[in-house]
């Protein structure tokens, strides 16, 4: 009894995995844009935007604070030539952020 049990929850763990959204989905939904400050930002208010979008950044902070550290520069530095290379790969139809701080679609 105990065995069908485990492998249902097993199961639900791991389809809720599947379904977790990606950066890429993300950004062709329109949840998150980038930023001119080398981050991801929300752009419609959603749950798992908003935690794909903390981690996402927690990790760029973390090789943006590398590459400072690295080439003797500061981490803003770094993050705003991140920026600009990030807005200009953006794919056609992602939000991207324009110096006034509004969400444009590129």
């Amino acid at each position: 009894m105990k065995l069908p049990i485990i492998a249902l929850l097993t199961g639900l763990l791991l389809s809720a995995n599947a379904y977790a959204l990606t950066l890429q989905q993300a950004k062709s939904q329109g949840f998150v844009g980038e930023q001119t400050n080398g981050y991801l930002g929300l752009v419609v208010n959603d749950k798992a935007a908003k935690q794909l979008m903390l981690d996402v950044n927690a990790k760029r902070k973390q090789h943006y604070q590398k590459i400072a550290k690295k080439n003797k520069l500061s981490t803003t530095d770094v993050a705003n030539r991140a920026a600009k290379k990030a807005i200009a790969a953006a794919d056609k139809n992602h939000f991207i952020q324009n110096s006034s701080g509004k969400w444009l679609q590129k």
